[in-house]
């Protein structure tokens, strides 16, 4: 029987490539493929020739070894998904991902012990020049070498810049929030990596939180909720013009809440 419906189909398809009505009907009366890649087969022949949408069903979907079935998918329905489809491509396309670290301006207050650093460094002599004469001394003790000192004092301000620098460097490129068509991803560490994913959907609360200090220098605490209790799934600390970025999610979430 699978030979004479393969050869009847065949016939079809040479026959009747203009009219696939009776091919159609072949398809829908025939008994079903036994392999999915020959029923696939068969629904792309159909949209090709007929420019019509056709899917792959189970003949019984309660016993799956009975084979597969082609059938045609309803008109409205096929519009329906192919207008979900291309609202879904223009979503994306109208959402541009944003990245945000921490705002720089933060760190300002690293810029005195960055510079105590520099005067260590560079101004080491000067520096115990006027340490010894605000002591009333004329010079170090004999039991202290002064070249060793000087170049102690060097390294000591070297470390402290390094580590400084490193701690502002590390915590910037380590801490991300991506925004996306889908939702909010909150990344922190470098050697390691903590991530937290919170769909539109799933948000239920957006907090701001600003100081004094955080009002002035525009930056801010935001958290985000995914449930009802006061438990903060993000908390994203530093981060620059948070009025702005929480009013430009919220628009975002309305925007994920009309499209279902």
């Amino acid at each position: 029987m699978k030979e004479e419906t393969g050869g009847r189909i065949n016939e079809a398809l040479k026959e009747e490539k203009d009219d696939l009505k009776s091919l159609a009907s072949i398809v829908d009366h025939t008994v079903p493929f036994v392999a999915f890649e020959k029923a696939a087969w068969m629904r792309d022949t159909l949209m090709l020739q007929s420019h019509h949408v056709f899917q792959v069903e189970l003949f019984d979907k309660d016993e799956p070894s009975k084979g597969f079935v082609v059938s045609k998918v309803l008109k409205e329905v096929a519009l329906e998904e192919e207008s979900n489809q291309v609202m879904e491509n223009q979503i994306q396309d109208s959402i541009a991902i944003k990245i945000y670290h921490p705002a720089l301006r933060t760190y300002c207050l690293h810029i005195p012990l960055l510079l105590a650093g520099f005067v260590l460094v560079f101004f080491a002599e000067e520096l115990w020049s006027l340490i010894l004469s605000l002591a009333g001394l004329r010079g170090l003790p004999s039991a202290i070498n002064p070249v060793f000192l000087v170049n102690t004092t060097k390294f000591i301000g070297s470390i402290w810049i390094l580590w400084l620098m490193s701690g502002v460097l590390l915590n910037y490129y380590g801490t991300r929030l991506i925004i996306d068509h889908r939702g909010i991803t909150f990344n922190r560490g470098i050697w390691t990596r903590d991530e937290t994913n919170v769909r539109f959907s799933e948000i239920r609360t957006i907090n701001l939180r600003q100081g004094l200090l955080d009002r002035l220098l525009n930056i801010g605490i935001l958290e985000f909720a995914s449930s009802g209790t006061d438990e903060v799934d993000i908390r994203f600390i530093n981060m620059p013009d948070p009025g702005k970025v929480k009013a430009y999610i919220e628009a975002l979430i309305e925007r994920s809440c009309e499209r279902y």
